[in-house]
């Protein structure tokens, strides 16, 4: 009984929470989420990479559809989506590279969508989105990855989606290259070799989050805003259970 009553309120606190946020930017009233540098970034790379009239790499590493990868794999599409239909805009679209078949007719499609919206569907190429490495070993596909940001001298490196430890030979090509680098995944050990390379990482929900960032629909805000919250609240309540667990001790 006491497990149902604390799933009730849980339930509860976070449907009046919901309500709340969702009213606030009904009233047009300011709201601000978490500063993520890594966000900020991808839109000034995108720029960068306009300016100088090369192509921004995006990789969605070699995660696909099917298992543990999904939530991943949909971050990382997303977050193509945006700068796909953006770049288009300015006749720079992205160069995205993929290392799961599945992914390779999404990154076509997310682009081939992002010309057709901005009235540039003639400056669409299906080769703007590679499929890499047909084996599955991840540093063939660290090695093919690589190839391309050498060869189409990239303006920028955006790796996103579900990448290992081979993450540190892409991340290396491209920082011989002097380029700026955004990096999001899910894989601990990746992050801890992207953290040698770029302060603008997008760890764990972060990477989940940045759909609402840069789209910023009132629902996607208002649960970004819950889950801060009921962060905060778990945060309290486990202090809290420590120190009576202390004192009684």
């Amino acid at each position: 009984m006491n497990a149902e009553l604390i799933l009730s309120a849980i339930l509860i606190l976070v449907a009046l929470l919901l309500f709340f946020t969702r009213r606030q930017q009904r009233s047009d009233r300011h709201v601000a989420l978490r500063p993520l540098s890594a966000i900020a970034a991808l839109d000034d790379q995108l720029g960068e990479a306009i300016e100088s009239g090369r192509q921004l790499h995006v990789s969605l590493g070699q995660g696909g559809l099917t298992g543990t990868a999904t939530p991943t794999s949909v971050a990382a599409v997303h977050i193509l989506n945006h700068l796909a239909q953006e770049g288009s805009a300015s006749g720079a679209a992205p160069l995205a590279t993929v290392g799961e078949g599945v992914m390779l007719p999404l990154a076509q499609e997310s682009l081939r969508r992002a010309h057709d919206e901005v009235g540039r569907i003639r400056d669409y190429k299906p080769s703007m989105a590679q499929f890499v490495a047909v084996e599955t070993d991840p540093y063939a596909f660290a090695a093919g990855v690589s190839s391309v940001i050498q060869q189409n001298q990239a303006g920028g490196n955006v790796l996103v989606g579900r990448f290992g430890p081979e993450i540190a030979i892409i991340a290396e090509a491209a920082a011989r290259q002097n380029l700026k680098q955004v990096i999001g995944t899910d894989d601990p050990s990746a992050l801890a070799a992207a953290t040698a390379v770029t302060g603008d990482l997008l760890v764990g929900e972060e990477l989940f989050a940045a759909d609402a960032y840069l789209i910023g629909s009132p629902s996607q805000i208002a649960s970004l805003q819950v889950q801060d919250v009921l962060r905060a609240i778990i945060a309290a309540v486990i202090l809290i259970l420590a120190l009576v667990n202390y004192l009684n001790g």
